[in-house]
């Protein structure tokens, strides 16, 4: 014979989301009303994006100018390593020829500092290239983090759940991790808090060690109508002003009642 106990219980959303904005700027449009379900990614909010786009736009201008330079750089490089091998080239050439006396070292000296000079155009333009690449890869960068931004003009639910109170409205001027728009409660499943005696508390505990403790909720004035879950947590801590432990239930709440 099952053991039922009756009790009075408070509806409680399953999670609460708090939602805030990662941009400043103004608040253009608002693309629900207040206490509507919307699912996640759902669109809430647009921050007016036109300094973000105007930024991204800067960014991809920088990116392409410094992509040329690498391109220069590059270009560069290759000139001087031809350059730097015909003179390595000569200087080994007269090397061989002042042992045979047919020129004199002065010439000789001259091709050797030629293809030393050219050896260290070559380490700068290896240099430079490698700055060129780290600049565009700091353009890039630049350039991710700045779409990131201007997606951040676009506020979307971050679940499923049903709105609360607008607290700011369109036109409003907001800033970054500032106030708060909006608070989202998730209602699917949704959990009942309700209390019960404390003598109670040794059983309950007996009977959810050994397998999943049923409850049931009921609206006052449509009992006929009853909804089913699960007991998922116990508060082992009894107040002492009333004498009761606290559980909660939790339920799937399909038709969102």
């Amino acid at each position: 014979v099952p053991v039922q106990l009756r009790t009075i219980g408070n509806v409680q959303a399953y999670s609460t989301v708090t939602v805030k904005s990662k941009v400043g700027g103004e608040l253009v449009r608002v693309h629900f009303t207040e206490g509507q379900d919307v699912k996640k990614g759902d669109l809430l909010f647009a921050i007016d994006p036109r300094s973000f786009e105007a930024a991204l736009k800067e960014a991809e201008a920088k990116l392409e100018r410094d992509l040329a330079q690498v391109q220069q750089a590059k270009a560069n490089l290759e000139r001087d390593l031809f350059r730097a091998k015909n003179a390595e080239d000569d200087a080994k050439r007269y090397e061989f020829l002042i042992e045979k006396g047919v020129v004199t070292r002065q010439q000789y000296e001259k091709m050797r500092a030629d293809a030393d000079a050219l050896e260290a155009t070559v380490r700068a333009d290896r240099a430079a290239v490698e700055n060129a690449e780290a600049a565009v890869r700091a353009d890039r960068a630049a350039v991710e983090n700045t779409k990131i931004q201007l997606g951040y003009c676009l506020i979307r639910s971050p679940m499923d759940g049903r709105t609360g109170s607008l607290l700011i409205h369109q036109g409003t001027i907001v800033k970054a991790e500032d106030i708060h728009l909006l608070t989202i409660l998730q209602i699917v499943p949704i959990y009942v808090s309700f209390s019960v005696p404390e003598q109670y508390l040794l059983d309950i505990k007996k009977f959810t060690a050994l397998g999943t403790l049923r409850v049931e909720a009921v609206v006052p004035m449509n009992e006929d109508r009853v909804e089913k879950g699960a007991i998922t947590f116990i508060d082992n801590t009894v107040d002492s002003s009333t004498g009761t432990i606290r559980l909660k239930g939790a339920f799937e709440n399909r038709e969102r009642r």
